[in-house]
């Protein structure tokens, strides 16, 4: 069997203004904000570093993509609430279903972030991750 090796990059995607405010509607919120770019955007636990181990120990890559040779950069977007939980993970840019499935598994097992704050006060905020699988 091939060493098989993947690099995952991740970048956050900001603008340098903020944008306008979204209303959004999901299972567990009620009708709230969800703000783009806010004056402390979240967290992972222990910052950048951190959430780039967590992805590398975290993500496995998909056999079946692995045997096509599928390789890509997909990104997703999630928010995140008021206490620190990932909700409503999507994918904005799609590779190859198995590539976007192990994105989108991923990101729903991470623990809470530090929330987003606004005015000092903790708000909802989408969050765009863009993870790269690639094979060596």
């Amino acid at each position: 069997m091939k060493k098989i090796a993947f690099l995952l990059l991740v970048a956050l995607l900001s603008t340098t203004t903020i944008t306008a405010q979204k209303t959004v509607i999901s299972k567990n919120q009620s009708k709230e904000r969800v703000f783009d770019v806010v004056e402390n955007m979240p967290e992972f636990p222990g910052g950048q570093d951190s959430l780039m181990s967590f992805l590398m120990h975290t993500i496995k890559y998909p056999k079946e993509a692995m045997e096509k040779g599928v390789q890509g950069r997909v990104v997703a977007k999630f928010i995140v609430e008021k206490d620190g939980q990932v909700s409503t993970p999507q994918v904005l840019r799609s590779v190859y279903p198995a590539l976007d499935e192990e994105a989108l598994r991923v990101i729903r097992c991470m623990p809470k972030w530090k929330p987003g704050k606004q005015n000092g006060r903790e708000v909802r905020v989408f969050f765009t991750l863009p993870v790269t699988f690639r094979m060596k």
